[in-house]
Order: structure tokens, then sequence, then C-alpha cells
């Protein structure tokens, strides 16, 4: 049977039917800025699609941590989230019927979606970084989802990018937001600010500051997948969001990955290599992954 999976993302609500690892009758709307309008878009998306299918379960990814009852806690950017508990706000909504209703943070969300039936399939130490409106890290460690003390492991984006610390974009989360920077390329390239636009014109120009606003982002996010090799010894990191549909920034962060290796003969010989790639679900690994939850 299909559950209906929901994406809150900082940006944009995606949602869909979920079966495995197969996402069909996909959606999605800007994100509202409050609770109220957040609440009536959930009922609206909840009633659409019970008028067409049947299902019992509302699977959510959300930003923020998590707890075992389902409540959020900071959540990122959407702060109206920060202590709410989403089982019991849809059981307050005008629904049709009662649904099962399950809560996990996105980038863990989609992280389990990758262990079961993708690229961390059979990994027993990884990690999906996960490239939206903030930065998420989700950990595999020892074959299991790695959720921390305080369900926070993996909050990546309030690590320090700038020792300076200068302001927001001193930190992962705004620094490295593919939000961010697929604005900062439309700007550059004087384009409509749509990822596969922009990309597509990056591919055709060369326009020196787009293609360095690019290998910028890129040496950055190859830093984060060193940075967590060295921490934690892992085997693998795949790149989720919609942006790693994209084999131009794939392929630019292996790149720069080979590079640091090679910054020094003494992490040439003490480090081993590790695959960098793509997540399999890619833009949808947060609605798969929040299911298997």
């Amino acid at each position: 049977m299909s559950h209906l999976s929901i994406d809150i993302g900082g940006t944009k609500i995606k949602s869909g039917l979920v079966q495995q690892d197969i996402v069909t009758e996909k959606n999605n709307f800007p994100t509202p800025q409050s609770l109220e309008e957040f609440s009536e878009l959930l009922e609206t998306i909840i009633n659409s699609y019970s008028e067409s299918h049947s299902f019992k379960k509302i699977a959510f990814s959300v930003p923020g941590s998590v707890n075992e009852s389902g409540t959020v806690f900071f959540g990122g950017a959407l702060p109206y989230l920060n202590e709410v508990n989403l089982g019991q706000l849809i059981g307050n909504l005008d629904l049709t019927e009662d649904y099962q209703v399950s809560v996990e943070n996105d980038a863990k969300a989609a992280t389990l979606g990758e262990m079961t039936w993708g690229h961390l399939q059979n990994v027993t130490n990884g990690a999906a970084i996960i490239l939206g409106t903030g930065v998420g890290v989700g950990l595999c460690i020892n074959g299991q989802l790695y959720k921390g003390s305080h369900y926070q492991a993996g909050e990546v984006s309030f690590m320090i990018r700038d020792r300076r610390i200068a302001g927001p974009d001193s930190f992962v989360g705004i620094g490295l937001s593919a939000v961010g920077l697929i604005q900062k390329l439309a700007e550059a390239l004087q384009v409509t600010n749509d990822g596969p636009t922009v990309f597509q014109t990056l591919t055709d120009s060369d326009n020196q500051t787009a293609q360095d606003l690019f290998l910028g982002y890129c040496q950055e996010v190859a830093v984060l997948c060193f940075d967590i090799q060295c921490l934690l010894d892992i085997d693998k990191i795949v790149i989720g969001g919609g942006i790693s549909q994209q084999p131009k920034l794939i392929a630019t962060i292996q790149s720069c990955y080979q590079r640091l290796l090679k910054a020094a003969p003494i992490i040439e010989q003490t480090l081993r290599p590790i695959n960098i790639e793509a997540a399999k679900f890619q833009a949808d690994a947060n609605l798969i992954g929040a299911v298997k939850e």
C-alpha cells in the first residue's frame, strides 16, 4: 500500500504517494510563512489526496530535530515549527479519517531511504549530504542511522565555515545553501532563477564570475566531505537535494575532493579515498525515507 509523504522544506513543500522506493502523484507548494497558513495547506494537501487514493499513513520529513513523540524542535528555516507535534496538529485538522503519522528530520529521512533502497545500501559507515535551503547531513554508523544524544547528529548548518563569524554567511547552512547558490548564479548569468536554466546557461557560458562562484561552492562541499571523512572514517558519501540532479555539480565536487587528498603527501598516504556520488533518489530522497521511518 502507498503512503502519503510530505517533505517540508524552507522554500517548498513537496508531496507524493510512496510505495517502497517509488513516488507517484508528486506535487509541490510554496512553503507558508506562518503556522496557521501551514496548517491550512496541510489540510488541503491531505484532503486532495484522500479524494482519489486510500492511505493509512502520513509521513513527514522536516527541518530541525525530531524526538520520539514526533515533536519538532528548532525548525531550521521555519521557526514556527518549533515544539510543534505534527501528529497532534494533524489530529486537529478537518480530515475525512484518522491517520498514522510519522515524523523524521529531512536529512535523516533521506539517509534512511538511501540506506534501504539507494546508494548507501549495504554501506557500513557512510553519510548523506542534503543540499537545499540549508545543509543537512545524515549519518549511517555501523549500519544504523545515527541520531545523537539530542537527535541533532548531522546538524552541519551550524558548523562554522568562516572563523571571523562575520554574519549568517559564516555558517554552513547559509554559506552552502543550494537555493542561495542558484540565486547568485542566476544574477551573475542574468537568467531566470530556476535550477535547470541556470545550470544549462552555466555550462554554455564563459562568465567568469559565475564559474568562480560555482567552483568555490563545490570546493566547500568537497571540504565538508573531507572533514566528515576525517572525523568518522566513513566509506561513502551521497549528495542529495534537487541540485544533485546536475552531473556538473557532482563531477566538480569529486574533482575538488581529489585535489584535497593531494594537498600534502601525508594526507594521500594516510587517508583512503572515499566514493562521492549523487544520491539515488536525488530530490525524492526525503519523501522516500520519511515513509521508511
